[in-house]
C-alpha cells in the first residue's frame, strides 16, 4: 500500500469519524481551535492501524452496495449503516471516535508518524 493511498484512507476515515462525532453544540459556528500536539503511543498507532483496516473493508463493502442502489433514500440508509459499522469497528478496537480523529489528525501533520503507520499497514496486509 503506497503512502498516497494510505493518506487518502486516513483522510476518508478522519472525515467519517469527524462527521459521526459532531454534536449540535459543535455544529454551531465557533472560531477554529489552534492545532494541538497529540502524543501517539505505539499501542495507539497499532489500534489505529487495525481500525483503519476494518474501516477500509467496510467502505469497500458499502461502496459496492451503493453502486447497485438507485433510490436516494436507500442510499442514505446504507451510508448511515456504514457509518454505524465503522464507529463500532473503531470502538471495538479500543479507541473512541474522538481518539481516532485525534490520531488521524496527528498522522496528517507528522511525516514520521505517517511513516510508522505505513509500515504497520504494510505488515498487516
Amino acid at each position: 500500500m503506497n503512502l498516497r493511498k494510505t493518506l487518502t484512507l486516513i483522510a476518508t476515515a478522519a472525515t467519517f469519524a469527524f462527521a459521526t462525532s459532531l454534536t449540535a453544540q459543535e455544529m454551531q459556528q465557533q472560531p477554529p481551535a489552534p492545532p494541538q500536539t497529540v502524543e501517539v503511543s505505539d499501542h495507539q498507532l497499532e489500534q489505529f492501524a487495525d481500525a483503519q483496516i476494518q474501516i477500509t473493508e467496510i467502505q469497500q463493502d458499502f461502496a459496492g452496495r451503493l453502486q447497485e442502489v438507485d433510490d436516494p433514500e436507500q442510499a442514505h440508509e446504507l451510508q448511515v449503516q456504514a457509518n454505524e459499522e465503522m464507529t463500532e469497528a473503531v470502538e471495538e478496537i479500543g479507541l473512541s471516535v474522538q481518539d481516532f480523529n485525534e490520531i488521524a489528525m496527528a498522522i496528517q501533520n507528522d511525516p514520521e508518524l505517517q511513516q510508522r503507520l505505513t509500515a504497520l499497514l504494510q505488515e498487516r496486509s
